[in-house]
C-alpha cells in the first residue's frame, strides 16, 4: 500500500499531520459559521472539535491508511490556518477537500493546497482519479477546483441531507491522463 510523503510543502504552506496540541486552531476555523457554511457539519463547538481531532489522530495509525486529514500551516508564521484532506473513495480514486479560516480567504491558499494534494495523490498514492464534491452555491470553491485543473462531471440532486436540508452538489474530477497532459505543457 502506498503512503503520502509528509509533510507536503508548497511555496507558502506546510500540510502536516495534526497533533493533539492543535485543538485551539481546529476550534477557531471549524467553529466559524462562515467557514462551515457550505460544509455538511458545523460550526463545531469545543467538544465536537475535540471529538473530530481525536478521530483524525486515530486515523493516522490505521493500516492501510485511507484518509489523510492534514493541518494547513502557514510556513512563515507556523500558525494553522485550516485543514485539507485526501480520502480514498474506492481503489485508485481519492476525494480532495479543504477549508481555511475566514481571514485566509482570497489569497490563493486553497488553490495552492488543491494543486499540492492533486500532485501528492498521483505521485505518492498512485491515484487514477481525484474527485471533489462542492455545494452548487459555493462559487469560490468551484473556482478553486477549476483553477486546480478539475473539471465538472456531474450534478447530484439531493446528494446528502445535513443541517436540516438536502444538498445539491457538483462533482469535479481530474483523471491521471489529464493531470499528466497538464504537467507536460510549458
Amino acid at each position: 500500500m502506498r503512503s503520502l510523503s509528509l509533510p507536503v510543502r508548497t511555496a507558502r504552506l506546510t500540510l502536516r499531520e495534526f497533533l493533539g496540541s492543535d485543538l485551539e486552531s481546529v476550534m477557531a476555523y471549524s467553529g466559524d459559521a462562515r467557514v462551515t457554511r457550505y460544509l455538511f457539519f458545523g460550526p463545531r463547538d469545543e467538544q465536537a472539535s475535540l471529538d473530530h481531532l481525536n478521530g483524525i489522530l486515530d486515523s493516522q495509525t490505521e493500516r492501510p491508511r485511507t484518509r489523510y486529514e492534514l493541518a494547513v500551516e502557514h510556513t512563515d508564521t507556523g500558525r494553522i490556518i485550516g485543514a485539507c484532506d485526501l480520502s480514498m473513495i474506492e481503489r485508485d480514486v481519492l476525494d480532495l477537500g479543504y477549508m481555511l479560516e475566514h481571514g485566509s480567504w482570497g489569497q490563493g491558499y486553497a488553490t495552492e493546497i488543491a494543486l499540492a494534494l492533486i500532485d501528492a495523490a498521483f505521485f505518492d498514492l498512485g491515484a487514477e482519479r481525484v474527485i471533489s464534491t462542492v455545494d452548487i452555491h459555493n462559487q469560490a470553491s468551484i473556482r478553486v477546483l477549476e483553477k486546480a485543473g478539475l473539471q465538472w462531471e456531474a450534478t447530484f440532486r439531493k446528494a446528502r441531507r445535513a443541517k436540516s436540508r438536502w444538498w445539491d452538489c457538483h462533482l469535479y474530477v481530474i483523471a491521471r491522463t489529464v493531470w499528466e497532459a497538464q504537467r507536460r505543457r510549458p
